[in-house]
């Protein structure tokens, strides 16, 4: 058969010598559809965000300030001392940086391109954070491409889930790392769904690229729920195959997806084999040790603990209008404890999700359904306790989360993705349907549909007096009759407002629906319509919660205040004692000043046991007073001497030394003798100032002692009764759960010396004439600190329930602690050698691809 020859391009006509007219927008779309896609994503990021991004501005919430404090001494270990750090000593007496995800530095792979970028020129501090919402838009984009969806019902997926409000929340409030965790889902799924339609080893590597960089940035229960999905999108396809009779396909197809699996969480097991090393030293994977003995260990952080944010099947009525129960605040008049957002996905996107259900014709419509209806219940928690515990007992690790209400994640995922198959199932049926009478009679409902929902909203608002007395009977009364009116009628307000929008969202899609069927409009235009309502349908939600500040706000906050630069006059080794409300604050770590206190979702289990016995943020400055009401309300009345508890006071006493606390600040008068007011300062909580008191512990030892002679118990509930017990006394004796090597001796002239006290390295020097106990009052965790007797590795105890000691033989002698994890080291070369297989299946993936596309080519021009 004789080749075909290609016209040579001086063969070819010339161009005309006028100008070719500009292509129009629609053909410039649909000539380069996904890239206009996202471009249309990354130009809606730049609107909603521009005050982030050209303004350089930030969100300042509490959950923001937290973690930005503890970041700050981390940051400056790492850039300008050079120490990779694993280790904080700034909160709880110490506890892993690094397996906490405090601070997990170059481990997500976009973010070491933001860090080099940020080197040569000064990025907004938020960029990093808010250029991930496209990533959110084009993997639903892709995923209904991939089905072949057209182009604007794929759109409007990619918008609806990029701007879902919950997802805005997220970054609003704080949640970075959640936003950013949850926008790969969908770009997952696109990329999962491509290695089971090809099977080919460059899908498999851009799957397990896609998966592994989504474990990296590191929320742990967004990559969980993940997973879920992931799974449950496996079986589905499984089954698919063998009603289809491919059930020869399925080994293949496993072998794969257990290979993705494999490189994905290799490519981040630096950070997951960190955090499963830590995972049974913190309250997310412990018991207390408080707990009782006799009856069913409880599993995981603990039933009630676990379900404390459930979403209540009532609170579906934010699907519909977002401000049914408030907007967040005072106003939120929900079943959780708190929230500061709807559950709202757009009135459009809701029931076009619903159309797609009830007329599917594609295959994943049914998935995607369950899948959002399995993660509605899961969401529901301790209200639909049988299912929750069903997971909560059975599923690995499913009992380490809290907040149920974060699956609802899913939940918009798949009504987005729904939404796109129901847009494109609408505009097919206006397109098929050719019967003119029909068209009209169906327009007709449609017309009287609309009118009859703007009809609901006059009639609501002209008897609005009646509907908020039933309202008023539904909200719950928390306040003087006055301030709960004043708040009644501004959450009525809001949702009668939202009742008009979504009103006017809703009336002006069916008009836009009728006006098809007429054939008035076209499909383009009916489908741009669908996508502009949703956009301000959604915006209009999501301007409400953007509400950006300027930098200077945080940067105020992580400077020295006044406490802070009072501390800083005082260069010991100490740590402070913050009372009350105080006490969770992380702010002074930023200052490098080490707190008893501080915040932590995953603080070490043996802390936690301290503070649940002891309750010393509330009850030191408690036993000196006594709550009584006055006016209808309750005060603080001061004790007299004798009717203090000398008990409790001896015991507290004890604790303050030997957690070599130096400070105590509180809001309260404290009338004890070995403590000295040293300074007063006015501090603001809620807005409002507080006087503050810093009183000095005249009696506090050092952050490490010697101590010659121990105390052994074989449970750490009668150590801990003992410990918090006056009988204790720290100078003379240290509490362990195992015998030492060197049984220790008083020796009044035994001296210890604190040479060195590094984030990751401690040095002590120690003399006596007779063996004993180097305590130490950091947190014990046997996986990072190793102890060094003059160069030679020895044990380190378990001493006081979380701290550590070393038995030290007589003489003179140098201890070091060091912080060295293996599970770090070993996730470390793991993740370099999966990084270059997935590298390898791209690059040798890519070249295979091009060479079959030239082998085809050449055989069609054969």
């Amino acid at each position: 058969m004789a080749k075909k020859k290609r016209k040579s391009r001086a063969s070819q006509p010339a161009q005309s010598s006028s100008k070719m007219p500009a292509p129009t927008l629609v053909e410039t779309l649909a000539q380069y559809p996904d890239w206009s896609a996202l471009g249309i994503f990354i130009l809606l990021m730049a609107i909603f965000f521009n005050e982030i991004i050209f303004g350089s501005k930030i969100y300042f919430s509490p959950d923001l300030q937290a973690p930005a404090a503890l970041a700050t001494p981390l940051k400056k270990a790492l850039w300008e001392d050079g120490i990779y750090p694993l280790w904080i000593p700034y909160i709880f007496a110490g506890m892993p940086s690094f397996a906490s995800l405090i601070y997990t530095p170059f481990v997500y792979l976009p973010y070491i391109i933001f860090t080099l970028l940020n080197q040569v020129v000064s990025l907004p501090p938020l960029l990093q954070h808010v250029i991930h919402y496209p990533i959110a838009g084009i993997g639903v984009y892709l995923y209904l491409r991939e089905f072949k969806v057209d182009f604007v019902p794929s759109l409007l997926g990619g918008i609806a889930f990029m701007f879902t409000p919950y997802l805005i929340t997220m970054e609003v409030f704080g949640h970075g790392s959640q936003m950013m965790t949850a926008v790969y889902m969908p770009l997952a799924l696109w990329a999962v769904e491509r290695l089971f339609r090809h099977g080919r080893l460059l899908h498999l590597g851009i799957a397990a690229l896609i998966l592994g960089i989504q474990f990296q940035r590191g929320h742990v229960q967004i990559v969980y729920y993940t997973w879920m999905v992931l799974g449950g999108y496996f079986l589905y396809h499984a089954v698919r195959k063998i009603r289809q009779g491919e059930a020869k396909k399925l080994p293949l197809m496993t072998g794969q997806f257990a290979l993705m699996s494999v490189l994905a969480f290799g490519l981040s097991a630096v950070l997951y084999f960190s955090i499963y090393e830590y995972m049974p030293y913190s309250i997310r994977g412990s018991e207390s040790a408080l707990a009782a003995t006799t009856g069913p260990v409880q599993k995981g952080v603990g039933f009630e603990y676990a379900t404390q944010w459930s979403f209540s099947p009532a609170e579906m009525l934010t699907f519909i209008n977002p401000s049914f129960f408030g907007f967040g605040g005072p106003t939120y008049w929900g079943t959780m404890p708190f929230t500061d957002y709807p559950n709202y996905m757009g009135i459009l996107v809701l029931l076009l999700a619903v159309f797609a259900i009830l007329y599917r014709r594609q295959h994943p419509v049914l998935f995607w359904a369950v899948a959002a209806g399995v993660a509605l219940l899961i969401s529901f928690g301790k209200h639909f306790a049988v299912f929750y515990k069903l997971l909560y007992e059975l599923l690995p690790f499913f009992n380490r989360f809290r907040v149920p209400v974060m699956i609802l994640i899913v939940v918009q995922m798949s009504v987005a993705i729904l939404a796109g198959f129901g847009l494109q199932r609408l505009l097919a049926f206006i397109r098929a349907n050719r019967d003119a009478r029909q068209r009209q009679m169906l327009s007709s409902r449609w017309f009287i549909a609309a009118a009859a929902i703007i009809g609901v909203a006059l009639l609501i608002t002209v008897a609005r007096d009646a509907f908020f007395s039933f309202m008023q009977g539904l909200y719950p009364d928390q306040y003087s009759p006055s301030e709960q009116l004043m708040l009644d009628r501004r959450r009525f307000d809001m949702l009668l407002k939202d009742w008009w929008l979504v009103s006017l969202w809703l009336a002006g899609g069916m008009v836009l629906v009728a006006l098809a069927l007429r054939r008035q409009v076209g499909e383009l235009v009916l489908g741009a319509g669908v996508l502009l309502i949703t956009l301000a349908d959604l915006w209009a939600v999501d301007f409400r919660l953007n509400k950006p500040t300027p930098k200077s706000q945080l940067d105020r906050y992580l400077q020295a205040d006044e406490i802070s630069r009072f501390l800083q006059q005082d260069s010991t080794l100490y740590r402070i004692l913050p009372l009350g409300r105080l006490f969770n604050e992380n702010r002074w770590a930023a200052q490098g000043i080490h707190s008893l206190g501080g915040y932590h979702a995953a603080k070490p289990r043996v802390i936690q046991d301290l503070f649940d016995i002891t309750q010393l943020e509330r009850n030191y400055a408690m036993k000196y007073y006594r709550i009584v009401g006055q006016s209808g309300r309750q005060q603080l009345q001061p004790l007299q001497a004798d009717q203090v508890d000398a008990r409790q006071r001896i015991s507290h006493q004890n604790l303050l030394d030997f957690l070599n606390i130096k400070y105590v600040i509180s809001p309260y008068p404290l009338p004890e003798p070995s403590l000295q007011l040293r300074h007063q300062v006015s501090y603001f909580m809620g807005g409002q100032p507080i006087p503050l008191n810093i009183y000095e512990n005249l009696q506090v030892l050092p952050r490490a002692y010697l101590v010659g002679g121990y105390r052994k118990f074989d449970s750490p509930r009668e150590a801990l009764i003992y410990l918090t017990s006056e009988a204790f006394d720290p100078r003379k004796e240290v509490l362990l759960y195992r015998d030492p090597d060197i049984v220790p001796e008083p020796d009044s002239l035994a001296t210890s010396e604190m040479v060195e006290y590094g984030l990751q390295k401690i040095v002590v020097r120690v003399k006596a004439e007779k063996p004993q106990l180097l305590f130490l009052s950091d947190t014990h965790y046997p996986p990072g600190w190793h102890a060094f007797l003059d160069g030679k590795e020895v044990p380190v105890l378990q001493a006081n329930h979380a701290f550590r000691a070393v038995a030290v033989p007589a003489g003179e002698h140098t201890i070091e602690f060091r912080y060295n994890s293996r599970s770090f080291w070993n996730g470390l070369w793991v993740s370099l050698a999966s990084l270059l297989l997935i590298v390898g299946c791209i690059v040798l993936g890519r070249r295979r691809a091009v060479a079959e596309s030239e082998q085809v080519e050449r055989a069609e021009t054969a």
